[in-house]
């Protein structure tokens, strides 16, 4: 009998003790995602940056109402996002940042975490917006199989190497979703 290997996948709340793990995915996801759209040496010290400064900013970033997930595959921490609601708009809730580790690319991994993270905001959220770089065609591909559509919307993000302060500006754009059809059907479960 050949013995067939499982993966376990789980989602669950980022903890303090996550903060390495997620800038090491982070950095690794950066380094093969924006290997065409910064510098090498922005590219090199922003994902530096990105692995260690996560000591210092997840505690901000764990803080209620905001919601920060990580997705780890057989024991690995391989992805996380972070989305907060807007106080300008409280049927609103933007996805500030959604990553994974290359290795977990194409493998199912973002579809469960995109799916967990549009479960958790339709409790208290309608729609839910992000903003990606314009040049991430992978990125962008991926937002638009999980049902978010461009609006149109363009501005100039400005992205820092966390390590130096030095900063970079690149055309991003902004995607939505409505999650009021989510929200119908988790309450018609009930």
């Amino acid at each position: 009998m050949e013995c067939v290997p499982t993966t376990r996948l789980t989602v669950r709340p980022a903890v303090q003790g996550d903060a390495d793990d997620i800038g090491n995915v982070h950095a690794a996801a950066w380094l093969a995602a924006y290997d065409d759209i910064f510098e090498p040496e922005f590219l090199k010290g922003a994902a530096q940056g990105r692995r260690i400064g996560y000591r210092q900013l997840l505690p901000e970033l764990l803080a209620a109402p905001k919601i920060f997930l990580v997705a780890v595959r057989d024991g690995t921490l391989v992805g996380f996002v972070h989305a907060t609601p807007q106080t300008s708009e409280p049927a609103l809730s933007e996805i500030l940042g959604f990553y994974l580790h290359p290795d977990v690319w194409g493998s199912g991994v973002a579809d469960t975490l995109m799916a967990q993270t549009l479960q958790s905001l339709a409790v208290d959220t309608e729609d839910v917006v992000l903003w990606t770089l314009r040049d991430a065609a992978r990125a962008r591909r991926f937002y638009e199989k999980a049902g978010f559509q461009a609006t149109g919307r363009q501005r100039s993000e400005t992205l820092t190497d966390w390590s130096s302060a030095t900063s970079v500006e690149r055309p991003a754009v902004e995607y939505a979703r409505t999650l009021a059809p989510q929200r119908a059907m988790l309450g018609s479960e009930h």
